[in-house]
């Protein structure tokens, strides 16, 4: 494989977090960190977002015990790849909440600061990932 080539990956972090209403902070805390060691700081305020959006996610919709997180540097895109998984065998569902509803707007948020965002089965539950390209 050529070097700097669209397949060049490098991970960068992989950690399990208790399901739990602080595992959001402690997602950000980590992504923080990992970002900054690795020269990356400048995707770290949309990483923290999406990757909070993601895991509270996973804690609340999924009721998920644990809770994996994973960062991916995808060297020819210049990208990293967020993925939270869960054993959750459900989709994420993006809601179209009212002006007045103070839930509901975790992957528009997701959505508007990523490349790309989706999601896919595993054994056992799902991976949800978000993709971003620019920095800010």
């Amino acid at each position: 494989m050529m070097a700097g080539t669209a397949t060049e990956t490098r991970s960068l972090a992989a950690l399990t977090l208790p399901g739990s209403p602080y595992s959001a902070r402690m997602a950000r805390f980590y992504i923080r960190a990992t970002l900054t060691y690795h020269s990356l700081q400048g995707y770290a305020e949309a990483a923290e977002t999406v990757a909070s959006e993601l895991v509270s996610n996973a804690v609340i919709h999924a009721a998920a015990p644990t809770v994996s997180l994973e960062l991916t540097w995808l060297e020819g895109f210049r990208a990293l790849a967020i993925v939270v998984t869960d054993p959750c065998p459900l989709p994420p569902v993006k809601r179209n909440p009212g002006k007045a509803t103070e839930h509901g707007r975790g992957l528009h948020i997701v959505e508007a600061l990523s490349a790309r965002w989706g999601w896919r089965p595993q054994d056992p539950g799902k991976a949800v990932y978000a993709i971003l390209t620019g920095e800010a």
